[in-house]
């Protein structure tokens, strides 16, 4: 199983006023849920992982529901597919996870990509229910929600290897910033001579990339 890079320490300085929702997170970093070592996470077998995935999942909620006890409980599945960890669907009141993803970075997922959406969860659920409004995404509720209710490093992106779990791992790259995807079929076709050119910036697409 890869290691995971540790994580940058990005933390939100955002304070909402004393009437907001989420003021009563405070102001000071929480203690992480405890997690097993990365050497009992790699024994486990796929039901006991799956197990765990799903207890990790609910101390979050729990944790979250101790200062919102009216806080709804999504269903969790782990079909998600593709280079996407996690998401969060307040309309279908549930929580998807990526099974290749959490299976390859067992440690990772569990302590980051975890609270990460639960945290979008409890946005979802206590801020945006209550306002009617929709908030961003990544914005400093949920900044918030990770630092002050998960001790979490709100970080926006995954960093784990999906070449195994996306159908379209090779990455091609042009003039713009974001990088194209290739299935297998469309790189041996590049590898047998075949260009292929961006729509964007009309600019002939190389590679593949090198991930760094």
């Amino acid at each position: 199983m890869p290691s995971s890079p540790t994580p940058r320490v990005v933390v939100s300085r955002y304070r909402f006023p004393a009437g907001h929702v989420l003021a009563c997170l405070g102001e000071a970093p929480a203690t992480p849920l405890p997690l097993a070592d990365e050497a009992t996470l790699a024994a486990l077998t796929a039901p006991s992982l799956h197990a765990t995935l799903e207890a990790q999942v609910l101390a979050c909620l729990a944790r979250a529901r101790v200062l919102f006890p009216a806080l709804r409980m999504p269903s969790i599945s782990c079909r998600l597919k593709g280079r996407t960890a996690g998401t969060a669907d307040s309309t279908r009141q549930r929580l998807r996870f990526n099974w290749q993803l959490l299976s390859e970075n067992r440690q990772h997922f569990l302590s980051q990509t975890v609270p990460h959406e639960v945290a979008h969860w409890v946005v979802m659920e206590v801020v945006e229910r209550a306002s009617g409004q929709r908030v961003k995404p990544h914005g400093p509720e949920w900044q918030q929600v990770m630092t002050n209710l998960y001790g979490v490093s709100p970080e926006v992106t995954h960093r784990m290897d999906v070449s195994a779990a996306s159908p379209m791992p090779w990455a091609y790259g042009c003039a713009c910033d974001a990088p194209h995807y290739f299935s297998h079929r469309r790189h041996a076709n590049a590898c047998r001579g075949h260009r292929y050119r961006c729509r964007r910036c009309g600019e002939m697409l190389i590679g593949p990339l090198v991930s760094s």
